[in-house]
């Protein structure tokens, strides 16, 4: 290219091209949910997820069973999955609960971080890998730049990857 300002602009949008791909990558991988696996039935794994729960002093507010909301509203809702049944799962339920402690500090730092309440743990075995249990939870990822956002959710996120790497060992 011998014009300048056409190299200028080829390069500039080459540049904001790969910062969007970049942040894309970035922001798919902070909202991939992080999970862990154990194999055994269903109801154990459960079990101890609740424990891992209730063993940090914290109150179990509601189970949310998802298999069962699936399998009740596919024919409502017009879908199926690609074998034909009415939802991909076996057993899936959710445990929703909250900390006190980390909660004050996470809506003391920014009174919006209050979305992040409850907390949410899921426990799952798809019918195409029974036995196989996923246990996992979505990221909690800060809104912004706020030092004091950020160290509230890394606690969080702490207290969740805790939970769930207790409940799938054996």
């Amino acid at each position: 290219m011998k014009n300048p300002i056409a190299l200028t602009l080829a390069i500039a949008t080459f540049l904001i091209a790969n910062l969007a791909f970049s942040s894309l990558a970035l922001a798919q991988k902070d909202f991939t949910p992080r999970h862990y696996t154990r194999a055994g039935p269903f109801e154990d794994v459960l079990q101890d997820l609740k424990d891992a729960v209730i063993n940090r002093g914290l109150v179990i507010d509601y189970v949310g069973h998802v298999d069962k909301m699936l399998n009740r509203t596919s024919a409502a809702a017009s879908s199926v999955t690609e074998s034909g049944s009415k939802s991909p799962y076996l057993n899936a339920k959710y445990l929703q609960f909250c900390s006190a402690k980390l909660t004050h500090a996470s809506v003391s730092a920014n009174p919006f971080n209050l979305s992040i309440c409850p907390y949410v743990v899921f426990i799952f075995e798809a019918k195409t890998d029974p036995g196989k249990i996923i246990v996992g939870y979505r990221r909690p990822i800060p809104p912004g730049p706020s030092q004091l956002t950020k160290k509230a959710f890394a606690e969080i996120d702490k207290l969740l990857d805790g939970i769930a790497k207790e409940a799938t060992s054996e």
